[in-house]
């Protein structure tokens, strides 16, 4: 069916940017299109929630509830990855901002014994 293939498709692009390393400018302009466009597709879903059948009988789904799960699913998953990726790099930055501040203040601390010895 053509909403396993979708759904495989979602997870396997869901693994794909577990493993990418770096966060770019373009991956924020990325997720910003992603959450627009999920605003307007749950917009329209309230307004016209006939139409989620008519689109889940397109994608093989039998129901568009069925299909409203599977997309919160698919985005919940996403943004899980997203933000364990988000903590990894903020407990990297705090590392790195930690080791900073431990050799600015011993580089400090040996000026400082230096200058009291005459």
């Amino acid at each position: 069916m053509l909403s396993q293939w979708i759904l495989v498709a979602a997870f396997i692009f869901v693994g794909f940017y577990l493993l990418k390393a770096r966060r770019s400018s373009n991956q924020q302009a990325i997720r910003r299109l992603f959450i627009v466009v999920a605003l307007i597709a749950g917009l329209l879903a309230a307004l016209f929630p006939e139409y989620t059948n008519v689109l889940a009988a397109l994608v093989g789904v039998g129901r568009g509830a069925d299909l409203l799960l599977y997309a919160v699913v698919v985005f919940g998953l996403f943004y899980a990855v997203y933000q364990y990726r988000r903590q990894l790099w903020q407990e990297k930055v705090n590392t790195d901002l930690a080791r900073a501040l431990t050799l600015t203040q011993a580089k400090l601390d040996q000026a400082l014994e230096n200058r009291e010895e005459p």
